[in-house]
Order: structure tokens, then sequence, then C-alpha cells
């Protein structure tokens, strides 16, 4: 019996990831709408067993400044590296600059780009954190069991299925994508299993990114 149940709990932790990745893009809802219907089903699935938001590091008890100072520095930091280094680098090895078509909008419109911040702040990047950092990568690392390796395995392919996701984007995005992800998941690590350093890591390079296409850089 106890085997039944293993069997269908690895199953449905892959279907709930598989949900997670293709909802958002085959869902037909808007950018502010899919993440509560995401974030909602995984609620459930949590309490379902057992669990919580907080138990995947999604903690308002976490939510200090300590975070939002060494999470956004961190995020800064790497977004410069990404900007200067990175991007050129993958361009000379041939790959496209990002599809960023969606954002062309954003040059020189400042409105816009605060508009954009706030929603990615508030909503689409806890989203995204809670969603890959949190729940895809606990997932896995619970498919993997007790391995010394478990976390690196689990880390590696939700930081390849994290930039997938993005797929739409261009094959150059995905990579940089990935090595982001990668950056991300040692940051959660590190500040154990704290998705509010993970956050803000994430708000300040985006927030760099597009400052770079109101300028008109990107």
């Amino acid at each position: 019996m106890r085997g039944k149940n293993n069997s269908l709990r690895i199953i449905l932790d892959i279907v709930l990831i598989a949900f997670v990745m293709l909802f958002p893009h085959y869902g037909h809802l808007p950018m502010y709408a899919y993440p509560f219907v995401v974030l909602g089903v995984i609620w459930v699935y949590l309490n379902f067993n057992g669990e919580s938001f907080n138990s995947i590091g999604f903690r308002f008890a976490d939510l200090k400044w300590l975070a939002f100072y060494v999470g956004g520095a961190m995020g800064v930091v790497y977004a410069i590296f990404q900007f200067y280094l990175l991007g050129p680098f993958l361009t000379h090895l041939g790959f496209k600059h990002p599809n960023l078509s969606d954002f062309a909008y954003l040059k020189h419109n400042i409105v816009g780009y605060l508009l954009l911040i706030l929603l990615a702040a508030v909503l689409v990047i806890p989203y995204e954190e809670v969603a890959f950092r949190g729940f895809v990568l606990n997932r896995l690392k619970n498919l993997f069991g007790d391995k010394r390796t478990a976390f690196s395995a689990s880390g590696f392919i939700a930081s390849a299925l994290f930039a997938l996701y993005h797929i739409q984007e261009g094959w150059g995005a995905v990579i940089a994508i990935f090595i982001f992800a990668l950056a991300i998941t040692l940051v959660y690590r590190y500040f154990k299993s704290n998705l509010w350093y993970a956050i803000f890591f994430h708000i300040a390079y985006d927030a760099f990114m597009l400052t770079m296409i109101l300028l008109g850089k990107i």
C-alpha cells in the first residue's frame, strides 16, 4: 500500500511540475491572472500533502531588510555580469539577441517602465520564485530521495525547466536564463531556503535589465 502511495505521489508531483511549466503558456490568461491560478493549485496540493508555502521557503516571518539589501545587491552584481559579459559572450558565439519585442514599448516610456517594475516586483517575480525555486525544486528533490546529490540534481533540472519556460525569448536567452537560475538556486540554498533573498535578487536583476530597455541600451 505504501508503495502505491509513493507511486501516486511521484505521478502527481510530475503532473504538477508540468502544470507549472505549461499552464502560463497555454492557459490563455493575462500575465496578471495566471499566477493566482497556479499558486492556488500549488497551495491546494501542498495542503493535500500536509505542507504549506512555509515549508518551501516562502515565510513572511523571513521578510527582513537584510534579505532586501543582500539579495538586491547580489542581483545587481549579477545583472552587470549578465549585461556586460555573459550576454556579449553568447552573442559572440553566434546566438541571437533575446527576443524582447514584448518590452519594446518601454523604450523612453517611464510610466510603462514603472508600472511593469511594480507588477513584476509584487506579483510576477514572487510567483516565479515560489513556483520554481520553491515548489518545482523541492518536488524534484523529493523525487531524488535522500541521495547526497539530491539538491544539486534537482537544482540543475529546475534551472533547466525555468530556462525552457522562457524559450519564446530564443535559445541564447535560454542559456543565459539557465545560468541565472543556477545562480539564484545557489542563493536559495546558501540562505537556508529563504525565498526572500531569491525574490529580491530576481527583482534587482529585472529592474536593471528593464532600465537598460528604458534607456535604449537593449
